[in-house]
């Protein structure tokens, strides 16, 4: 059976063998690098360089690439050291970082802004910052690491500077807007065309902070009628509600919300939140006690997973009617009861960050009525609260310094007194009342909780074994107690019955020796069994074990004994002369 599929399981293996040396010699062995940051090179610009008659180009992420082919002698860069250092010529051609942007002239070249570049033909955006490039296959990236660590291949591109070609022979201009420029008829964000767009009007959304001034979005743009996330037309029409959230938190977040404050809609990197489920309200854009910002709608609480793309609900709204005051940034009254926000992070030995949550707690034993603020609200981290016979700590420094939980409880009275006295509160005073048990987690239970899991990989090899482990031993159970002879006899040769390709002619075989030989040397029990060909020339075979079927079972020195009695029957009405030994 093995050795008529012995090609296609070869190879198989091969593959596997290969794939796992190349895995290994790359993780192990050092990097043909061209040249390093070491290196007494001739800095054009904060990408550029030249060593030995050579350009260089400095591609973050992944060190240095040789320009091949350019003129070291007539190798220019732009003045602007860090918009358009990633941009470079000579004679010849126009390069990003160490790749050729084809078709533009660099005679001509000119650099529009928002990282787009023409010779008034050709046009290109080309990104500034570098980026994994996708395009480059693991395979493919594993077997050029492998080159390069052996020197007979370049450095693989698994990092550059990302370029798109916009259509030709038109006139560009720059917009007001991060990587926005227009032509007659349309608008292009990062060289991809903005549907239905005016070019005229094209402009960014505001981004609002709690504590700062505006800013212009890099990712919510209009023309003052459609709205688009990038280059994705967004199913709303523009209003003067509109505007991108500033998240300023512990753990930044990476994605863009946008808030239609006439509406009560949310997006999320350009996902829509359920219209039917609306309005939204944002709980908090604090985020020092949260990993993922909360939105409460009278049908629950939800949040948006960056991981999988999509918006989840987190569980119900526990505010009455969607209503609720904010106490501080992450602590929150409705109906006479109190509310926080407490962050969490799941961490495995092996595998890293599992997960990152955000929990909304109710507190107990204290209701909204009760509480008042005892400091004057001159120190910002000097935020003490009184409800009855408790006193609160509402925290302000956040997870990032160990602090996950939005509200403290003091136990001590005189604590209370001493951090109301303390002028300069800061966070070592709260860290030492912390450690010494003085600020505890208040009681109170958890009432929704959201969710982001991460690193959901790092299960894959253990699946691959299993999945090994569970392909083999079907195979076993289906072939289970079926008889699979250790040779074939086919065309007048011998061939062992797995992956040895070798056949051995039978006219040339001296004698075929067999024997029983233990196959559990720890428990003493069970027993295999095993032959060699000895050949007429002097030549032998590697031993082959074998058992008399498919099976798990130990079996027993008789069993052995008796299917090899069959073997040598089988061989010896060949011609074939056979041998037992011990």
């Amino acid at each position: 059976m093995f050795y008529k599929f012995r090609i296609l399981v070869g190879s198989l293996l091969v593959l596997i063998l290969v794939a796992c040396f190349g895995i290994l010699y790359v993780s192990l062995s050092d990097k043909a690098e061209p040249i390093t940051y070491s290196t007494p090179k001739t800095d054009l610009n904060s990408v550029f360089c030249t060593y030995a008659g050579k350009v260089y180009a400095a591609v973050p992420s992944n060190g240095y690439y040789e320009v091949e082919g350019a003129n070291a002698a007539t190798f220019r860069t732009f003045e602007d050291n860090f918009k358009d250092a990633h941009i470079g010529w000579d004679g010849k051609h126009v390069y990003a970082g160490n790749i050729i942007l084809k078709g533009l002239n660099p005679q001509n070249l000119k650099a529009l802004a928002n990282n787009y570049y023409t010779d008034g033909k050709t046009t290109y955006f080309c990104a500034r910052n570098s980026e994994r490039n996708q395009e480059l296959g693991t395979m493919t990236e594993v077997i050029q690491l492998v080159g390069q660590s052996m020197g007979i291949a370049e450095k693989p591109q698994n990092y550059w500077y990302p370029f798109v070609e916009l259509p030709r022979n038109q006139p560009y201009t720059s917009k007001n807007g991060f990587d926005i420029v227009g032509n007659a008829h349309q608008a292009f964000f990062r060289g991809l065309v903005m549907p239905k767009a005016d070019p005229k009007s094209i402009r960014p959304l505001s981004i609002r902070y709690v504590d700062r001034q505006e800013r212009e979005s890099t990712s919510y743009f209009t023309d003052g009628k459609n709205v688009y996330y990038e280059n994705q037309l967004l199913p709303v029409a523009y209003n003067t509600g509109l505007y991108e959230v500033g998240i300023e938190g512990d753990v930044p977040s990476r994605s863009a919300y946008l808030i239609d404050d006439i509406h009560g809609m949310v997006y999320a990197d350009g996902h829509t939140f359920d219209v039917s489920k609306g309005p939204y309200k944002m709980l908090s854009s604090n985020l020092k006690h949260a990993n993922q910002p909360l939105f409460s709608s009278r049908e629950g609480i939800y949040f948006y997973d960056p991981e999988s793309e999509k918006v989840k609900r987190a569980g119900g709204n526990p505010f009455v009617d969607n209503q609720f005051t904010h106490l501080a940034p992450d602590v929150f009254a409705s109906g006479n009861k109190v509310y926080f926000l407490r962050a969490a992070e799941h961490w495995g030995r092996k595998t890293g960050l599992i997960s990152r949550s955000a929990h909304l707690m109710e507190l107990q034993d204290a209701t909204a009525s009760e509480f008042k603020k005892l400091d004057n609200g001159e120190n910002p981290y000097t935020n003490i609260w009184q409800a009855g016979k408790h006193y609160f700590y509402f925290d302000n420094f956040g997870s990032s310094s160990f602090m996950s939980s939005a509200v403290y409880e003091i136990k001590d009275e005189a604590t209370v007194r001493a951090m109301l006295s303390k002028s300069d509160l800061r966070y070592n005073d709260i860290e030492k009342l912390s450690s010494s048990g003085v600020l505890q987690s208040p009681s109170s239970s958890k009432v929704v909780s959201s969710s982001v899991s991460y690193n959901r990989d790092w299960y894959l090899p253990y699946l691959l074994i299993l999945c090994g482990g569970g392909i083999a031993g079907l195979v076993a159970f289906l072939l289970r107690n079926k008889k699979i002879a250790p040779f074939i006899l086919k065309d007048g040769y011998l061939m062992f019955n797995n992956l040895n390709f070798k056949r051995y002619q039978l006219t040339e075989i001296d004698k075929v020796v067999f024997s029983v030989v233990r196959s559990n040397y720890r428990s003493n029990s069970g027993y295999s069994g095993r032959m060699q060909i000895l050949m007429k020339n002097g030549e032998k075979s590697f031993n082959t074990h074998f058992s008399t079927k498919v099976t798990l079972l130990s079996e027993s020195e008789e069993t052995v004994k008796a299917y090899i009695k069959e073997l040598r029957d089988r061989l010896e009405k060949e011609g074939v002369k056979t041998e037992l030994v011990r």
